[in-house]
């Protein structure tokens, strides 16, 4: 049997968190979950997930920040990182790119989604 995959779930809201967290697990996931970008290091310093769904907009690090980080980090840049917002803007979506980030999801959006966004961008570990 393959290992499970894992991601790792970074946003200020609870709620966002466990929904996110619950589609995954029953899809097989193991998930790993931070409520800010400085909680998502130190979960890096303990697993290395195959994906991150990181919220823009949390305290102590936002997640374009956690991003630039991940993606220029040798040992978590192959990582599929998408990061979450509500709020999009053009110029939003430029620094996105530049900072690394795979895909953005507008929120709100139903879990599912990102299941199969992610699913589909991430093969099971050999």
């Amino acid at each position: 049997m393959p290992p499970r995959k894992s991601i790792l779930i970074a946003d200020d809201s609870r709620a966002v968190v466990d929904a996110l967290a619950m589609a995954f697990e029953a899809a097989g996931w193991d998930v790993i979950a931070a409520a800010d970008g400085e909680e998502v290091f130190q979960r890096l310093t303990e697993v290395r997930p195959d994906a991150l769904l990181v919220d823009v907009y949390m305290p102590r690090l936002n997640g374009a920040d956690v991003c630039r980080v991940v993606k220029s980090h040798p040992q978590w840049k192959k990582a599929f990182l998408v990061l979450m917002s509500s709020r999009i803007t053009e110029g939003e979506l430029e620094l996105y790119r530049r900072v690394g980030a795979d895909h953005l999801l507008k929120k709100p959006f139903e879990p599912a989604v990102a299941l199969a966004l992610v699913e589909g961008a991430v093969k099971a570990p050999a």
